[in-house]
């Protein structure tokens, strides 16, 4: 199993490739699998990132659920609809979808924080993981008690 560790703060190139840490890259070729899928997050103006074996058990896991669920169906058209399937180049680059950009505040050139979540990583706008990383540092008073009650 791949597990996406650490934050990385990069820039996108001009053609808005981004070039894969050299960890995840490491860990993406003993999986034997470089490709990913990109989709939209649903927990924030961010892409999320998935091997392609963990995007397919997410999609298993989605098509358990009853389609006439308007939660369902409101992740299909949201996330499911916007996943894209990317493969590294030969630098261990893969360009960003042009559909998926906009929802992460992204262009060419853009500054970024690749951000690990084990079985994911995010992908931000730099400032946008700022705002975010600042307000989670916050409120850990508030979600940290939480964190024993989960075993953690």
């Amino acid at each position: 199993m791949v597990k996406f560790r650490g934050q990385f703060d990069l820039r996108v190139d001009d053609k808005c490739r981004l070039s894969v840490p050299a960890g995840y890259r490491q860990a993406l070729e003993l999986h034997g699998d470089q490709r990913l899928v990109l989709v939209k997050s649903t927990a924030g103006p961010c892409l999320q990132g998935f091997t392609v074996q963990d995007w397919e058990e997410q999609e298993d896991r989605i098509m358990a659920l009853p389609k006439s669920d308007p939660v369902v169906l409101k992740l299909l058209r949201f996330q499911v609809a916007s996943a894209q399937m990317v493969e590294p180049d030969g630098h261990g680059r893969f360009v960003l979808p042009p559909s998926l950009r906009p929802y992460a505040g992204i262009a060419p050139s853009s500054e970024v924080a690749l951000v690990g979540q084990i079985r994911r990583f995010e992908i931000w706008a730099r400032e946008r993981w700022q705002t975010e990383s600042e307000q989670c540092a916050e409120s850990l008073p508030e979600w940290s008690a939480e964190l024993a009650r989960l075993g953690l």
